[in-house]
């Protein structure tokens, strides 16, 4: 789509890993990994992006439960 908005918060940004973390509403998160495979220059700087991570949970991206020690 040519002109589409799409809300994006962006929740947390970790300058030192340069990993965010961003929340969209579910019917847009195609629309957003789209635009985001896309995007290759950023303010005349090559960029790529990598998804770690989906959920619709935000509490399932604060860990990882593989890691998770009983």
């Amino acid at each position: 789509q040519v002109g589409a908005a799409l809300p994006v918060d962006v929740l947390t940004y970790e300058e030192k890993t340069l990993s965010a973390i961003l929340r969209v509403i579910s019917s847009g998160l195609v629309k957003l990994w789209s635009a985001l495979t896309l995007l290759g220059f950023y303010q005349n700087r090559r960029c790529a992006f990598r998804v770690l991570q989906t959920s619709p949970f935000l509490l399932a991206l604060s860990g990882n439960s593989r890691e998770l020690v009983l």
